[in-house]
This record gives structure tokens, C-alpha cells and sequence, in this order.
């Protein structure tokens, strides 16, 4: 259904029948770390999450795991070659 509180006529999985299900009946504004996020939205009540009503609550247990602005590079670990078993692979025809 669509939103009739701070997004006027977005579809919103929280508004039902008696208005928004959401605790305290509409969405949080964005916090500090949503800045640069392609998921912030600005509309006329302030900038708000397209994917989370409590962005504030995404970032309590550390990252937002829908932040488009912030990547995870993974540790790129050497991995180490056993040259004992690498000249019997050669040898087998491996």
C-alpha cells in the first residue's frame, strides 16, 4: 500500500490497513553514516532510507549491510606452495 505519512505515495511494506505498523507510526530520518548512500531519498520532511524505516538501527551492530557507499575489500592472503609437493605433481604429469 501506499505511504499517507512522511513518503506521500510510495509503496511501503509497513502501511496496512490502520496506517503505518511501523512503531511510532512513520520512518526515521537518516543518520550521519547514511550520507553518501545511493539509498538516501529527500523528500520534503527531510532524507530518509529506501530500504530501512530506522537506518540508526543498521549501523548500531556496526555496518549497514545495504550502505552502497561503503565497499569491503577482502584480504587478499598469499597462499603458500609446499615446494616438496609441487615438484611431486610436476613429476606425477599434474
Amino acid at each position: 500500500m501506499s505511504c499517507q505519512t512522511i513518503k506521500r505515495d510510495r509503496d511501503c511494506f509497513f502501511w496496512g490497513a490502520e496506517g503505518c505498523t511501523f512503531p511510532g507510526g512513520q520512518c526515521r530520518p537518516v543518520v550521519e553514516k547514511c550520507e553518501g548512500c545511493g539509498r538516501v531519498e529527500e523528500w520534503p520532511t527531510g532524507k530518509y532510507c529506501s530500504a530501512y524505516p530506522a537506518p540508526q538501527k543498521q549501523w548500531a551492530l556496526g555496518l549497514c549491510n545495504m550502505a552502497t557507499h561503503i565497499k569491503i575489500e577482502e584480504e587478499q592472503t598469499q597462499k603458500t606452495l609446499n615446494p616438496l609437493k609441487a615438484s611431486k605433481r610436476k613429476a606425477a604429469g599434474r
